[in-house]
């Protein structure tokens, strides 16, 4: 990893309690746009009119309208804005635990910048601006309402994953990562371990590692770590199972084991951590 990289700035959503929000393209922006950077949650551009550039993991971007941009948390991001008009739709990755079975890993090195005709852009726009109309001046919002929102976010990332192509995109080491991603979605209660998945991919855990921290700036454990909150996060908003039973399901030797794993990665208890997952729905 380079200098370059090295010194790339970590950007979070500036409301800690915010899962999802709605800005225009050309906001005043809390931090340092002009500096690469890269976002820990996601965002998803609609370019209304315009013209302008940006930079997604050192891949120049021209933007204009009707794009549409997608980056993953992660992704090293740098945006020359000049005279575009938009929409950014910006949600952390616990999005996906109000709209199953899409999950994340859907969105990573696909399709970037994605083009569509103007009736389904127009349409992508319609739900995006219907959702900033839900939350508009709104220190507080029914649950009903979240659902509301929640559902249109959904069909967006539902047409955006039917906009792109189901062949793999981008150099070598991206599509490893892709691959990485994605294994760990959908085998992090059994398999939690770097080396185990590098065996799977059949490369060493450091060549794993040193690509997971180019790409996303985080290494391979730290990102199976943040994958199994995730799943935690998961089957507490189901109910289906005691704290016990969640412990043993994701294959924890007790359950103070867990307990002590969930709090060190959020530092509220298991149950304190499915309050403010269901606290959605109350």
């Amino acid at each position: 990893m380079n200098k370059e990289q090295k010194d790339i700035n970590i950007v979070h959503l500036p409301d800690p309690g915010k899962i999802l929000d709605i800005q225009p393209l050309d906001y005043p922006n809390p931090y340092d746009y002009k500096k690469l950077h890269r976002h820990d949650y996601f965002e998803i551009i609609l370019v209304q009119k315009g013209k302008g550039e940006q930079l997604i993991d050192f891949t120049k971007h021209t933007m204009s309208k009707g794009d549409i941009f997608i980056i993953y948390p992660g992704q090293v991001h740098l945006m020359d804005r000049k005279n575009t008009q938009g929409i950014v739709l910006q949600f952390r990755k616990n999005a996906f635990e109000y709209i199953q079975p899409i999950r994340h890993h859907n969105f990573y090195n696909k399709q970037t910048k994605l083009t569509t005709d103007i009736g389904l852009f127009t349409h992508l726009y319609d739900l995006t601006e219907r959702i900033k109309a839900l939350y508009h001046n709104r220190a507080n919002i029914s649950s009903i309402t979240r659902q509301k929102a929640f559902s249109y976010l959904q069909i967006i990332l539902i047409s955006l994953i039917e906009l792109q192509q189901d062949t793999e995109h981008g150099t070598q080491e991206q599509m490893m990562l892709s691959r990485y991603i994605s294994l760990i979605t959908d085998h992090i209660r059994e398999v939690k371990k770097v080396a185990e998945y590098a065996e799977i991919m059949n490369c060493s855990p450091d060549k794993l590692n040193q690509v997971c921290k180019k790409g996303l700036g985080k290494t391979a454990l730290e990102m199976i770590h943040e994958e199994l909150i995730m799943e935690t996060r998961r089957l507490l908003l189901l109910q289906e199972m005691s704290l016990k039973e969640i412990a043993f399901e994701l294959n924890f030797d007790s359950p103070g084991n867990f307990t002590s794993f969930v709090k060190s990665k959020t530092g509220l208890t298991p149950g304190q951590l499915q309050e403010t997952v269901l606290e959605i729905y109350n």
